[in-house]
């Protein structure tokens, strides 16, 4: 701060001697130039102008203030690095692991604790001849009992309420002693292997510090670590424990598990066989259901089919008897051949059906009356004389020619809109070609 000080003021500082030293010199003579300098200096100071005032004012004033706010972020920063490092500390602790990542770093603890509690009781090994490893039964993957662990307690309590099995808790606490004896004189021995094997026991290992582990703790009172409960399903798909080991390695004994699961065995088998004829029921019912549904999808997709067809022919129905009507309302209003020669157009018409025709028509009429003509010609109904008093209405119907007229040379359709006379290649005469759409 004293740098920054004597920057900011830009003049130096006095020359204090230094007490016991040894006299020097020429150091009034110097003294009194530096005075005599100062004298000097001073006028030009006071000589200064207001726009070099108002310039280091200026230069002066960002500088302080930076110089200030850098001493405030360092004096804060300085301040926070200790609260810093308590919060990253509880909140290291308050962070929690899914089931899976807790489950597999207890299983690490317990294998670590299972090794060197091995190693440091090599002297029983020959007594305990008869006992797994740890990561060899309960090993995530690849070990004996890995099938039968569960990742979390609920999915344990899930899976032993749907499949009829029984359930074993082991809760582990870190602080207490010899859980390495525990392991591997009753946990990782044949016999307890063998028991866990035959009754398809369930397994799940929780840890007391870690929330899901002191919540299931403190749910089933446990006082004494380590622990290991005994669940099995009761009436009502109730699950209770129904026998539990805790404290000291003395008090525990298999010889009161395996009569438990002994006992409660035939029972399990019993609502086992409930809940499949309960399944095997649901799943008859199902597909009853199914293929109730199914009938009744195909009986209506038939009715669909059915109602479709009547509703096609009945508008089959009808444009045949709007397609009559309106053939008789046009053979009603045909006109007739020409008597005046200067105003008929006489056309060769090749049919389809009735060869070659040879007819006159009124040159000031459409070409429409040539297409109604062909028409009325392949249906038959020239033939029929009409009543000259019948007042047929034109129906409400767009009727459509399933033909069309061309002339063969040069090859011209045409356009039944356009006036006879007005057409070249027909007018006074021509030839017609009919050629059908279909």
């Amino acid at each position: 701060m004293d740098y920054f000080q004597r920057l900011l003021r830009s003049r130096e500082q006095g020359f204090s001697q230094i007490p016991g030293s040894f006299p020097e010199s020429g150091r009034g003579e110097q003294q009194g130039e530096q005075q005599g300098e100062q004298h000097g200096d001073s006028e030009p100071q006071q000589r200064r102008t207001p726009l070099e005032t108002i310039f280091r004012a200026c230069l002066g004033i960002p500088l302080w203030l930076l110089y200030y706010l850098f001493s405030f972020l360092a004096l804060a920063v300085g301040l926070l690095r200790p609260l810093n490092r308590v919060y990253g500390f509880y909140n290291r602790k308050s962070r929690s692991l899914s089931h899976e990542d807790a489950l597999a770093v207890l299983i690490d603890t317990l294998s670590l604790e299972y090794s060197s509690s091995s190693a440091s009781n090599a002297d029983e090994q020959s007594a305990l001849r008869d006992s797994f490893s740890f990561a060899s039964v309960y090993g995530l993957e690849n070990a004996v009992l890995s099938s039968y662990i569960q990742r979390g307690y609920a999915q344990l309590l899930k899976a032993a309420s749907e499949q009829g099995k029984f359930a074993i808790i082991y809760l582990h606490n870190p602080l207490a002693d010899d859980c390495g004896q525990y392991l591997s004189k009753i946990m990782c021995t044949e016999r307890f292997v063998n028991l866990a094997q035959k009754y398809e026991t369930l397994l799940w290992f929780g840890d007391v510090t870690v929330s899901e582990g002191l919540q299931v703790a403190n749910s089933l009172k446990v006082r004494q670590f380590p622990f290991l409960g005994l669940m099995a399903m009761k009436s009502g798909n109730k699950i209770e424990l129904i026998e539990r080991l805790e404290g000291e390695l003395l008090t525990y004994s298999l010889d009161s598990l395996e009569a438990k699961l002994a006992k409660f065995y035939p029972r399990l088998i019993e609502l086992r066989q409930q809940h499949q004829n309960t399944e095997l029921r649901r799943l008859m019912r199902e597909q009853q259901d199914s293929r109730f549904q199914e009938s009744l999808r195909q009986d209506q997709e038939r009715d669909r089919r059915q109602e479709a067809a009547r509703q096609r022919e009945a508008d089959e129905r009808r444009e045949e008897e709007l397609k009559r009507q309106w053939l008789l309302w046009r053979r009603s209003v045909l006109a007739d051949t020409p008597a005046n020669t200067e105003d008929a157009c006489k056309v060769a018409i090749r049919t389809v059906a009735n060869g070659r025709v040879v007819q006159k028509f009124d040159a000031r009429l459409p070409v429409e009356e040539i297409y109604a003509y062909v028409e009325l010609l392949s249906q038959g109904m020239l033939e029929t004389s009409r009543d000259p008093h019948s007042s047929l209405q034109k129906p409400d119907y767009e009727y459509r020619y399933s033909f069309k007229l061309i002339t063969p040379v040069p090859r011209v359709e045409l356009d039944p809109q356009a006036t006879i006379r007005n057409v070249d290649v027909i007018y006074p005469s021509g030839n017609i070609v009919m050629e059908s759409l279909e």
